[in-house]
């Protein structure tokens, strides 16, 4: 989920960012996700959407658990979500900062928390709001981790999908690399041969200096894991 190293093609991210669509809560709907990937219309239901994105098995995605792990963090909870009231209340117990809707990583005490919201924020809820930050998503993620409560990642996932991009100059079409997944195991391949599309950037693992930034890694020599503040 977290490795994030597939190539990644500007004409099929561009074709599925312009054609996602996602009917949050419909979940059991035939058409709760749809997109376009090499020429060609999908629909389909959360299940079939975890499997085509590889992050479950035909298996995983029948199991009663895949229906009820819990979806996403929302203002107002609802019977698979979590609320506001209860990412404040573990926010909390990881840092002495307020609770926002964007929180800073550095003012978590653990650093290796600090370090699992850091690859959040650059992988499946990348981040554009600056660098060092934790979304509720974030955090609904690392509290389920915690708490070894049962999260569905398909949802997160789409959730991710559908979040709103600025555009202009400095439009960013992310998530490539999971995208490149959907079209393998959807043998998008098999019509479009990766040689003739147009490669994208190359993924890259964030350097020490950032982990420094991020307060995972101390600045000094030898350099260390920071300590639990």
């Amino acid at each position: 989920m977290m490795d994030c190293v597939w190539d990644q093609y500007e004409e099929l991210v561009l074709e599925f960012h312009s054609t996602w669509k996602h009917k949050e809560g419909a979940f059991a709907q035939p058409n709760v996700v749809s997109f376009s990937l090499g020429q060609r219309v999908f629909e389909m239901d959360m299940a079939h959407f975890a499997v085509a994105s590889g992050f479950y098995t035909a298996t995983e995605m029948q199991s009663p658990s895949f229906a009820t792990s819990l979806r996403g963090a929302y203002s107002t909870s609802w019977d698979v979500s979590v609320g506001a009231a209860k990412l404040s209340q573990f926010w909390a117990t990881i840092s002495d900062h307020p609770f926002t809707l964007i929180n800073l990583i550095t003012s978590v005490r653990n650093p290796i928390y600090r370090y699992i919201l850091k690859i959040l924020s650059t992988t499946l809820v990348i981040q554009k709001s600056g660098k060092n930050k934790a979304n509720w998503v974030d955090l609904f993620i690392l509290m389920c981790q915690v708490e070894n409560r049962e999260i569905n990642l398909a949802c997160v996932l789409a959730w991710s999908f559908s979040r709103g991009r600025c555009g202009g100059a400095r439009a960013v079409l992310d998530m490539g690399p999971y995208i490149t997944c959907f079209a393998s195991n959807l043998h998008v391949f098999d019509r479009y041969k990766p040689q003739f599309l147009h490669e994208g950037q190359k993924t890259v693992i964030f350097r020490m200096r950032e982990s420094q930034a991020a307060g995972i890694a101390s600045y000094t020599d030898p350099i260390v894991w920071e300590e639990i503040r």
